[in-house]
C-alpha cells in the first residue's frame, strides 16, 4: 500500500535535537571516510577486516547490528501486547539463540576453516565436484534472498520510525538512511563498518540505561493492573485477526520457536550473514567465545529499553490503535526534554545503520566471493572490490524500491522473514555440520524443497491457514526430506576431502569413530558450554526487565543463576589444545 507510505509529515522535535541529529550523521560519514584506505586493499580486508580486528571491537560490533531500530520496534509492540511474555515470543528471533551457539563453538569452527564467506565454505566441506559447487552456489543465493529481505525490513521500519521525528515522509526517510549507510559502508567495508559499530554501540547504550531508568520510575500496581487489563480486554481481540491472537496459545509455541533458534544457531547461520562473518574475520579460535559473551553483554541493553518503551506507553495511554508507532510516539513525550530526545533518536538511528551496514557488506561479500569469483577467477583483488560496491547498490535499491511498494505492516515483514523464509534452509545448513554421509546434493536438493515449501505457504489456501508453529514444522520437513534424498540419491563426498574438514574444523556429530577418538574431551565440553550458554544468555536478557518492573524476588532469583551460568562459562572457556591446530596437538 503505497499511501501510508508516502504520507508526509510534521516534526515534533526541536533545532538541538536536530543538531545532534546531524552532527552524528556527519560523524559517521567522516569516520567512513578516515577509514576508507584500511578497506580497499583486497577483498579480504574488504569484508574481513583483514582478520586484524581485536575481539571487543567485533563483539562490541556484533551487538550494535543485531539491535537495530526495525527489530525493537517490533519487540516493543510483543512486550506492549503480552507483557513479559512477548519475551518468549521473541525466541523466535528476537533474543537470537544461534549467539549462545556461536559461544560455545560454533564461532571457533567458523575461525579454524578461514574462508570469507559460508558458501564459500561449502567447497572446504563438500570438495570441488558437483555437489561442493552447486551447494556453494544456492548457499549464496540463500544469503542473497535473506539479505534482500532484512534490507527491506530495516529500510520500512526505519522510515516509519524517522518520519515521525522528520518533517519527511517515510519513503524519504528509507532513501535518506540506505544513502547514508551505503556511502560510508562502500568506503570503509567491514574495518570502518565494525569500528562505527563501536561507536554506535556507546550511543545505543546511554539510550537504554536512561529510557530504563525513567521507565523504572513509573511503574507502581496501578500502571501494572492497567497494562493487565489492557492487554486481556482490549489489545487481544483487536489484534486476533491479523494474527497475534495466536500467541493466546503460548505454550504451543514457545517449544518450536526455540527449537528454530537453536536449529538456526547449530546451522551456523545465525539467520543473517553479518553474524557468522564477524567470527570469520575473528584472530584466534580463542577469542571467539570472548566475543559471544561480551556481544551477549552488550545486546542485554535492548530488553530494558524495549520494556521501558513499553512501560512509558501504558503510562502514556498511547499504541492501543497501532502499537508498531509507540516506540516513536514515546519518544515525542515529555518524558524525553529537548537535547534528550535528540540522543535517543541518534541511538536508534545508530542502531538501524549498523544493522543495515552490517548487512549490506555481508551480503555483497556472497556476490563477489560465491558468484562473481567462480565465474572470473583471474579477478584481481581491485576487481573484486568494485564488484563489491556494485553489489552493495544494487542490494540496496531492490530492497528499497521493495520497502516502498510492498509493505505495509513492519511485524508481518519480520513474522515472513523469520517464520517463512528462516525453515527454508536451517535444516540443510545444520546437517552440513554434524552428519558425514551428508554431501552436497543433499544439501542442495534440501535447499530447493525448502524455499519451494516456504512459497506454497505463502501463496495457498493451506498454507495461509497454518499457524507459526505448524509452517515452521512443514517447512523444515519438507526441506528435511529433501536433504535425505540428495544425500543417498547421490555419491559421498569424498573421503579425502571429508577428513581434511574434519581435521580443520573438528565438529561434533555423526563422523568417524577414528576421527573423533583424539578429540573427545573438546567434544564433550562443546556441548556443556552450549547448555551452559543458554542458561546464561536467556538470564542476562531477562534480569534489567526485572530490575525495570521493581520485580525484586525474580530479578535476586534470575541474578543468582546468571552468576552460577557466568563462572560455569569462565572455567569451560577454551584450553589451548581447543585452539591448537590438528598437527600441533
Amino acid at each position: 500500500m503505497i499511501g501510508p507510505y508516502l504520507q508526509t509529515t510534521s516534526s515534533p522535535i526541536s533545532p538541538l535535537d536536530y543538531s545532534i541529529i546531524v552532527i552524528y550523521l556527519l560523524g559517521l560519514l567522516a569516520c567512513g571516510a578516515y577509514l576508507s584506505r584500511r578497506a580497499r586493499t583486497d577483498s579480504e580486508a574488504y569484508f574481513l577486516g583483514g582478520r586484524k580486528l581485536p575481539w571487543w571491537a567485533l563483539g562490541a560490533s556484533g551487538m550494535s547490528s543485531n539491535l537495530d531500530a526495525a527489530g525493537t520496534m517490533t519487540i516493543v509492540t510483543m512486550l506492549y501486547l503480552y507483557g513479559v511474555h512477548g519475551f518468549f515470543i521473541e525466541m523466535r528471533g528476537g533474543v537470537v539463540l544461534p549467539i549462545a551457539v556461536f559461544l560455545a563453538f560454533m564461532g571457533k569452527w567458523h575461525q579454524r576453516s578461514q574462508v570469507v564467506t559460508t558458501a564459500e565454505w561449502m567447497k572446504l566441506r563438500f570438495g570441488d565436484g558437483f555437489g561442493g559447487k552447486s551447494a556453494r552456489f544456492l548457499a549464496a543465493l540463500t544469503y542473497l534472498v535473506i539479505t534482500i529481505g532484512m534490507v527491506v525490513f530495516f529500510l520500512a521500519a526505519a522510515g516509519k520510525f524517522l518520519a515521525v521525528f522528520l518533517p519527511f515522509s517515510p519513503a524519504t526517510c528509507s532513501i535518506g538512511m540506505a544513502l547514508i549507510a551505503l556511502v560510508y559502508t562502500l568506503l570503509s567495508g567491514l574495518f570502518g563498518v565494525v569500528w562505527t559499530d563501536v561507536f554506535q554501540g556507546f550511543l545505543i547504550a546511554a539510550a537504554a540505561i536512561y529510557i530504563s531508568i525513567q521507565a523504572g520510575m513509573l511503574v507502581d500496581a496501578e500502571l501494572l493492573g492497567r497494562w493487565e487489563a489492557n492487554r486481556l480486554n482490549t489489545v487481544l481481540p483487536k489484534t486476533s485477526d491479523s494474527g497475534l491472537g495466536q500467541y493466546e496459545l503460548f505454550g504451543a509455541f514457545l517449544l518450536a520457536w526455540m527449537a528454530k533458534g537453536m536449529v538456526e544457531g547449530l546451522g551456523g547461520s545465525g539467520g543473517s550473514a553479518y553474524m557468522a562473518q564477524r567470527f570469520y574475520a575473528a584472530r584466534t579460535p580463542s577469542e571467539c567465545q570472548k566475543i559471544g559473551m561480551l556481544w551477549t553483554l552488550l545486546f542485554a541493553f535492548r530488553w530494558p529499553m524495549a520494556i521501558g518503551i513499553a512501560i512509558i506507553g501504558i503510562h502514556l495511554g498511547i499504541g492501543g490503535e497501532d502499537p508498531e508507532k509507540l516506540l516513536p510516539q514515546a519518544l515525542t513525550s515529555d518524558i524525553f526534554p529537548n537535547g534528550v530526545r535528540g540522543i535517543v533518536v541518534a541511538a536508534l538511528f545508530a542502531a538501524s545503520m549498523s544493522t543495515f551496514d552490517s548487512t549490506i557488506n555481508a551480503g555483497a561479500s556472497y556476490v563477489v566471493r560465491d558468484l562473481y569469483l567462480p565465474l572470473r577467477e583471474g579477478a584481481d583483488e581491485k576487481a573484486q572490490v568494485r564488484c563489491g560496491y556494485v553489489a552493495s547498490i544494487a542490494i540496496v535499491a531492490l530492497g528499497l524500491v521493495l520497502a516502498m511498494l510492498v509493505v505495509e505492516s513492519v511485524v508481518d515483514v519480520w513474522i515472513t522473514i523469520v517464520i517463512q523464509l528462516f525453515p527454508a534452509f536451517l535444516v540443510p545448513f545444520a546437517l552440513r555440520w554434524f552428519w558425514g554421509r551428508f554431501n552436497g546434493e543433499g544439501f542442495s536438493l534440501g535447499i530447493v524443497f525448502g524455499f519451494a515449501a516456504s512459497l506454497l505457504a505463502a501463496i495457498t489456501p493451506f498454507g495461509k491457514e497454518l499457524n507459526e508453529a505448524q509452517t515452521l514444522a512443514a517447512v523444515s520437513s519438507i526441506s528435511l526430506l529433501g536433504c535425505i534424498a540428495g544425500a543417498f540419491a547421490f555419491k559421498p563426498t569424498p573421503t579425502k576431502a571429508l577428513h581434511r574438514f574434519y581435521q580443520q574444523i573438528r565438529p561434533n556429530g555423526l563422523w568417524r569413530k577414528d576421527w573423533k577418538s583424539p578429540h573427545q574431551a573438546e567434544l564433550r565440553k562443546n556441548w556443556i558450554r552450549l547448555a551452559v550458554a543458554v542458561v546464561w544468555q536467556v538470564s542476562t536478557f531477562m534480569l534489567p526487565m526485572f530490575l525495570v518492573l521493581n520485580r525484586w524476588a525474580d530479578a535476586i532469583s534470575i541474578a543468582a543463576v546468571w552468576t552460577v551460568s557466568f563462572v560455569a562459562l569462565l572455567k569451560l572457556a577454551e584450553d589451548g589444545n581447543e585452539s591448537a591446530a590438528p598437527d600441533s596437538q
